[in-house]
């Protein structure tokens, strides 16, 4: 069976995962497409016998790409399945971008939601080696082998996948409308605030060939548009750790590999 597995990933959670279900998939002699979402790759979708579609939860929502990439999928009657990575909470996303999915006549048969640290809360409260950077990463699902193993396996089984509203959005009411745009703020407003420190970069262009949204450009020096998904790659991925957010970002830990304990 010929798979594209798409993943959205910023700082490595999403893509950890994603290689591990491409493992599972090429094990069983299915061809598997492994692809980054960026605004790019979401143009000119090859058709596929299947649609995987990882991505990570931001301001408890999906990225605005994954359903900018549903769209552009010109396929139909076929199956489409999710996985998410998040740190609290996923509110409604997967039932959101499934119900999008139905529309464009694809229809979901699994998914699957994972706990996996914050990244973000790393990069902007916890210092190298300290009690928080610990905490932070304590957090996330185990058994996360035997979990991508039961959702590979149900992929094939081909049947419908209602999701259900999960119980907690129910009781959205009782945040007031202004605490959420208050939430949403706080969340962007580091967006304008992102800069490379020009003494230590080595202009390895990595961060401009690597941002997903194409917000990133060299200019005599790095310089960061506004069209950001805060997905944090370009912060934790620099090899010199030139690039920072104000001076939220000094000395604290970035999250280039993935290690997880699973004993």
């Amino acid at each position: 069976m010929k798979i594209s597995l798409f993943y959205y990933s910023g700082a490595g959670n999403t893509k950890f995962i994603a290689k591990k279900i491409s493992s599972n998939l090429k094990k069983l002699k299915h061809e598997v497409s492994l692809i980054k979402i960026s605004s790019s790759s979401i143009i000119n979708i090859q058709v596929s016998d299947m649609y995987i579609i990882g991505f990570p939860i931001y301001d408890l929502t999906s990225p605005q790409l994954v359903d900018d990439l549903i769209y552009n999928i010109e396929d139909s009657n076929k199956p489409i399945s999710f996985f998410c990575t998040k740190a609290f909470a996923s509110a409604n996303s997967i039932k959101e971008v499934s119900e999008l999915s139905s529309k464009k006549n694809l229809y979901t048969v699994a998914q699957m939601e994972l706990y996996m640290p914050a990244t973000d809360a790393l990069i902007f409260f916890a210092k190298k080696d300290s009690f928080s950077e610990k905490i932070i990463k304590f957090f996330y699902s185990r058994n996360i082998d035997k979990k991508i193993d039961k959702f590979t396996s149900k992929i094939f089984k081909n049947k419908t996948n209602k999701i259900q509203q999960k119980w907690y959005v129910y009781l959205s009411f009782l945040i007031p409308q202004k605490t959420k745009d208050d939430f949403h703020a706080q969340y962007t407003k580091y967006i304008p605030q992102f800069y490379s420190q020009t003494d230590i970069c080595i202009e390895c262009m990595k961060c401009v060939k690597e941002c997903p949204r194409d917000n990133i450009r060299f200019d005599e020096q790095i310089k960061f548009e506004l069209n950001c998904d805060m997905c944090l790659h370009c912060v934790h991925h620099c090899p010199t750790q030139s690039i920072q957010i104000g001076d939220f970002t000094q000395n604290n830990v970035r999250y280039k590999k993935v290690d997880l304990n699973q004993n």
